[in-house]
């Protein structure tokens, strides 16, 4: 399927009184911040300890405190264990409250800051991949991010690159853009690497240059070596950022879901990927 088909989606707020999802969008002004906190997880929809990795990786995206979050590979079950979380029905507008985007599986969005525009854009895809952009009013800034999983397997690199050649023009006009997710080709693979926007820096190339940073490490992360049965060691997770100086700038980033989720099961861990934790400042 091309990219022509796009949804307006209306960001969904818990409602206490109510104890309901309801839309929530609007005009809601601007904001002044001079940070950003940022969370991309792809969280393995396989049903391999679901229910238990599920907790332990909603525990560390909660104790990120994240601005905005991406997750890719949700399930509706997945995503009834996010709405039913008391801190993101505190602090979060999601992309989706009744599974209808993610089913058999996709992306959502969540963020602590106002949503004035939601959209979800089908991509040239065999495999329900989509890309979900928000955008935001910041510092009287328009600010997009977009979160993504683009096409799995390495013979896929041509659908990649199609991908890509739709995402980055959806999001040239904001005055900033982030997109974060699964890219599904590593950092080190110079040629796919090639057909990323130039305007855009990857995070982690930025501050942590000289380590490898793998997002899939079967070196470390033994049921994904027991469950693919092959080793791997990638960086397909990225966090990416178009921005001028001055500006928002690279902070800091790091892995996240590198440990087991429990002395009692030493070879599960959160999910098949590692995710990342990326932290942006903001200079006037």
């Amino acid at each position: 399927m091309e990219l022509n088909s796009v949804v307006e989606l209306k960001p969904k707020r818990f409602n206490q009184e109510q104890q309901l999802w309801v839309d929530e969008q609007g005009n809601f002004g601007n904001i002044q911040v001079n940070q950003l906190r940022l969370v991309t997880f792809n969280v393995w929809y396989d049903d391999y300890y679901h229910q238990e990795r599920a907790k332990v990786l909603l525990k560390i995206v909660k104790n990120c405190a994240a601005d905005v979050i991406g997750l890719q590979e949700v399930t509706p079950s997945f995503l009834q264990l996010v709405l039913q979380k008391k801190w993101v029905r505190e602090n979060y507008y999601i992309s989706d409250s009744t599974g209808k985007t993610v089913t058999p599986y996709g992306i959502i969005l969540l963020s602590k800051i106002p949503i004035h525009q939601l959209a979800l854009y089908e991509l040239p895809s065999s495999m329900y991949r989509k890309l979900v952009v928000a955008s935001l009013s910041i510092n009287e800034e328009r600010f997009q991010i977009g979160v993504v999983h683009l096409e799995s397997k390495k013979y896929f690199a041509s659908r990649r690159e199609r991908q890509l050649a739709k995402i980055f023009p959806l999001m040239e006009n904001a005055d900033y853009a982030v997109l974060m997710g699964d890219f599904n080709f590593c950092s080190s693979w110079t040629e796919e690497n090639a057909k990323i926007d130039r305007s855009y820096q990857d995070l982690w190339s930025v501050l942590r240059s000289d380590e490898a940073g793998y997002t899939e490490d079967t070196d470390i992360n033994i049921m994904r070596l027991e469950q693919k049965g092959k080793a791997k060691q990638v960086r397909f997770d990225r966090i990416l950022l178009r921005s001028s100086y001055p500006g928002w700038q690279a902070n800091t980033i790091k892995l996240l879901g590198r440990e087991p989720i429990s002395p009692e099961l030493p070879n599960v861990f959160p999910s098949d990927h590692f995710g990342l934790l990326g932290n942006l400042t903001y200079q006037a």
